[in-house]
């Protein structure tokens, strides 16, 4: 089972925007988890409620996302199924970019059951540069560095990097047309998660698309408070993250109630 590096995902820094890449592993991203018979059930109730939300290929791009899909059951040793399929018997989301810079790696399908706050029906198609437009300071931050990374990318390798946000509640579907909870002044570590997701990134061989995996694992900030040495490091996060970044998370009216709560474990 996968345990995450709080201490690399938290530095001791001040909080900014970072690719923090790591050499990834594609069994151990892909395999199953202990969670699988729950993760897969859920995944297959919200395929089946709203599939137009959680599985969509673009025009044209189905041999690209058949590949990735193929490329994933290759790499567990597992024989070869659909797209749909895949949806509900991998636990990550999976995403296919075109490998075609020109044209800024638009998305090409995929399936994701358990978005963070977006859509993916209103990314399809869409270049990955305006997918990323709504995340305050990405553009001037990363966007050179995602450009270089994934001109670079070569099939034989493969990357993993972390993304993290807070949330009132466990529910691994946050997709913005659903009734979720909201952050707010009156939050407590007990009733907040930190989502963290666990991407992974590779090139694939004969189309030269990239596939980009999702795992997301919720984890309560108690729990996370009470790591040796790490209560500092998350208030520290929380406290110095840019105030337009952190009301695009969601945070700004929960903030100063966690960075006390969590002060008390410093």
């Amino acid at each position: 089972m996968h345990t995450p590096d709080w201490f690399r995902l938290f530095p001791a820094a001040a909080h900014r925007l970072a690719m923090n890449l790591r050499p990834g592993n594609a069994v151990a991203f892909w395999q199953d988890s202990p969670e699988a018979a729950t993760v897969l059930k859920e995944r297959a109730r919200w395929l089946a409620a709203h599939p137009e939300r959680h599985l969509l290929v673009a025009d044209d791009s189905m041999e690209a996302v058949g590949e990735a899909v193929d490329w994933i059951m290759r790499a567990l040793d597992r024989t070869a199924v659909s797209p749909a399929t895949a949806a509900t018997t991998l636990e990550p989301d999976w995403l296919v970019l075109s490998g075609d810079a020109a044209s800024g790696h638009p998305v090409l399908g995929g399936a994701v059951i358990f978005p963070s706050g977006w859509a993916l029906e209103e990314k399809i198609g869409r270049p990955l540069h305006t997918v990323h437009e709504p995340v305050p300071g990405l553009r001037q931050s990363l966007e050179h560095s995602i450009d270089t990374f994934l001109s670079r990318l070569a099939p034989q390798a493969a990357w993993e990097r972390d993304n993290w946000g807070l949330a009132a509640d466990d529910r691994l579907n946050h997709h913005p047309a659903l009734p979720l909870p909201r952050l707010g002044p009156d939050a407590t570590l007990h009733t907040t998660w930190l989502r963290l997701e666990r991407q992974f990134l590779t090139r694939l061989p004969a189309s030269s698309a990239i596939l980009f995996g999702i795992r997301v694992t919720n984890h309560r900030l108690d729990d996370l408070a009470r790591v040796p040495g790490l209560a500092p490091r998350l208030q520290n996060a929380l406290a110095t993250m840019d105030e337009a970044l952190a009301s695009y998370k969601g945070i700004t009216t929960a903030r100063a109630a966690l960075v006390e709560q969590i002060s008390r474990f410093v």
